[in-house]
């Protein structure tokens, strides 16, 4: 664990390196012990909790994500997973000699978004219970002890299979919940298609951080259809222009944007116009 966390400007967001660059104190394999151990200490499900335990819970999220967030940054630009010269600790090493799958770019990836997940149901006051939420919930179950059958797994839970049966899984989930099958946030939510498209350009920032021309390329087509959106609706962004640049998307009010849907569409337009073949 790093001596030292460092804060961002929003207090309730914790990182521990501005830059793409990759961590020189800990390698990938400390850092993923390092988030999983964070998200362990939480609930499966932690929107039941109250108080100062709900506090607790939002602080080790916040910082399972951040520990995420440096573990992808040793996957060079254009690569699908971390390097093996990238691991120089003991724990490291055995961790990828053991399980070598679960640092690809796609479970660092998946994994982060699932912490996502779970920080966000502890962000607002947790609502009261609800039968159709519990019918949803058993209905989920399900769903999972299905796809456990199905691959002849002995736990039915997320991350109890391979990386592809685990990305098969979260890919079910994720049409269950009526989330994007990219993201994992909600379809249903302006504020989460805000949130995706900034994720898009952050993407592009990591990934071709080594290739400057292609990544001012694609972030400036994404940008376009962010503009052309704003056109041809009439839309006035200036209510969550700078959340949405500053990681505050998330507490810009209901009322102060567009319908859910309109928002994603954008977020598609933007993905297939920046995504192009050159």
């Amino acid at each position: 664990m790093p001596e030292v966390a460092e804060d961002s400007e929003n207090p309730a967001t914790i990182v521990y390196g501005r830059s793409t660059r990759p961590s020189e104190l800990l390698d990938p394999g400390q850092w993923l012990w390092a988030g999983e151990q964070y998200a362990d200490a939480v609930p499966a499900n932690p929107g039941f909790l109250e108080g100062e335990p709900r506090a607790i819970a939002r602080t080790w999220m916040t910082a399972a994500v951040a520990a995420l967030r440096e573990a992808v940054k040793f996957i060079p630009p254009g690569e699908e997973r971390v390097p093996e010269p990238a691991f120089f600790s003991a724990l490291g090493r055995d961790r990828l000699a053991r399980e070598p799958q679960v640092f690809t770019r796609r479970h660092l990836v998946d994994l982060r978004l699932g912490f996502e997940r779970r920080l966000r149901t502890l962000q607002d006051v947790p609502p009261p219970p609800d039968p159709g939420v519990v019918r949803r919930q058993i209905e989920e179950n399900r769903l999972v002890e299905a796809w456990a059958r199905r691959h002849d797994l002995d736990e039915a839970r997320l991350g109890a299979g391979t990386a592809e049966q685990n990305h098969e899984l979260a890919l079910e989930l994720r049409a269950f919940r009526n989330e994007d099958p990219e993201t994992g946030l909600r379809l249903g939510s302006a504020r989460a298609g805000l949130a995706a498209f900034r994720e898009l350009i952050s993407t592009f920032e990591a990934e071709l951080a080594g290739d400057l021309g292609m990544r001012d390329l694609r972030i400036g087509m994404a940008l376009a259809a962010y503009e052309a959106w704003l056109q041809r609706l009439r839309i006035d962004d200036s209510p969550w222009r700078d959340g949405l640049w500053t990681g505050r998307v998330w507490d810009v009010p209901d009322d102060a944007l567009p319908p859910a849907a309109a928002v994603w569409e954008m977020v598609g337009a933007a993905r297939e116009m920046s995504r192009r073949t050159f």
